[in-house]
C-alpha cells in the first residue's frame, strides 16, 4: 500500500484535475469529482465503484458475493500515478476473480473475469463492475412551492443520455419518477451513459462498455436524483479471456 499522505492505505492512485481515482488495499474503489477549487465536490457525493461475483439463481434472482479483502493481491507495486494494475483475489464461497485496472490520458478502463467458481457450483456465476450514484440533493429543502421551484430550476439541465447497443438513443430526466431497469430505459441493453448533475459542479461523466459487455441501471423506482446504480456485464461466454472493458471518463 501507499505510505505517503493523503494516500495512505492505499494501492493505487489517479488524480488530475477534474477528479481522482482511489484503491484502497482492501479493495474499495472511489470515483471523487474535483470542483473548480481543486477540492471534492463533497464527500457526500464520492461515486463508489465496486466489484462483484454475482450467483443467478433459477428464479432470476441475484445474489452477490462479499469480496475477502484479505485475499487480495498483485504482481504490480502500490502507485500514486498508477497505468496498469491486475489485482486477483476471492468472494465468499471462495470464487476467484480477476480485475484489470488502466489509465490513459485520463481515461479508466476496468476489467474483469471469474477466475474459479470455487464452491459455488450450484448455479451461474458472473463477474460485474457497480457504480452507484448517490442522493445528489439530500439537503435540498422543497417544503414550499418557492424551494420547490428554485430545486427545479437548479435541477433543470440534470440529463440521463443513454447510447443503446442498436444505436439508438434515449435520454430522462433526472425530475421524474422512474423504473431505472425498465425495457424502456435499458432497450436491448446500453452501450454508452453520459450524466450530468449540478451538484458535482459542472462535471460530466461518461460511461462506455466495450464489445461484449453491456451497461445496466436500476434505483428504488423513484427519481433518479435520488440515486441509481450503473452496472457494467461483461459477456463470459463471449470474452473468456476477460479483455472486455467498462471505460469511464470526467469531464
Amino acid at each position: 500500500m501507499i505510505n505517503q499522505t493523503p494516500w495512505l492505505g492505499h494501492f493505487a492512485v489517479f488524480a488530475n484535475k477534474r477528479f481522482q481515482f482511489a484503491v484502497t488495499a482492501q479493495g474499495k474503489i472511489t470515483l471523487i469529482p474535483i470542483g473548480d477549487n481543486d477540492k471534492p465536490v463533497a464527500n457526500s457525493l464520492e461515486i463508489p465503484v465496486e466489484i462483484s461475483v454475482e450467483e443467478i439463481r433459477p428464479d432470476g434472482k441475484i445474489t452477490v458475493k462479499k469480496l475477502q479483502p484479505k485475499t487480495l493481491e498483485s504482481a504490480q507495486p502500490a502507485n500514486r500515478k498508477f497505468e496498469n494494475a491486475v489485482l486477483r483475489g476471492k468472494v465468499t464461497g471462495e470464487a476467484s476473480f480477476e480485475l484489470t485496472l488502466e489509465q490513459a490520458r485520463g481515461v479508466i478502463s476496468l476489467g474483469g473475469r471469474l477466475l474459479d467458481p470455487g464452491t459455488l457450483t450450484k448455479n451461474p456465476l458472473r463477474f460485474s463492475i457497480l457504480i452507484k450514484f448517490p442522493s445528489a440533493y439530500r439537503s435540498d429543502n422543497r417544503r414550499d412551492k418557492r424551494e420547490q421551484k428554485a430545486f427545479e430550476k437548479k435541477t433543470g439541465d440534470d440529463r440521463l443520455d443513454l447510447t443503446w447497443i442498436d444505436g439508438k438513443r434515449k435520454k430522462q430526466s433526472f425530475a421524474e419518477k422512474v423504473d431505472a431497469s425498465s425495457k424502456a430505459l435499458g432497450g436491448p441493453g446500453i452501450a454508452a451513459a453520459e450524466v450530468e448533475i449540478s451538484s458535482y459542479k459542472g462535471r460530466k461523466f461518461e460511461f462506455i462498455a466495450s464489445r461484449n459487455s453491456t451497461l445496466a441501471l436500476a434505483n428504488e423506482k423513484g427519481p433518479l436524483h435520488e440515486g441509481f446504480e450503473i452496472r457494467w456485464l461483461p459477456d463470459p461466454a463471449k470474452d473468456p479471456q476477460g479483455k472486455a472493458r467498462l471505460s469511464l471518463e470526467v469531464r
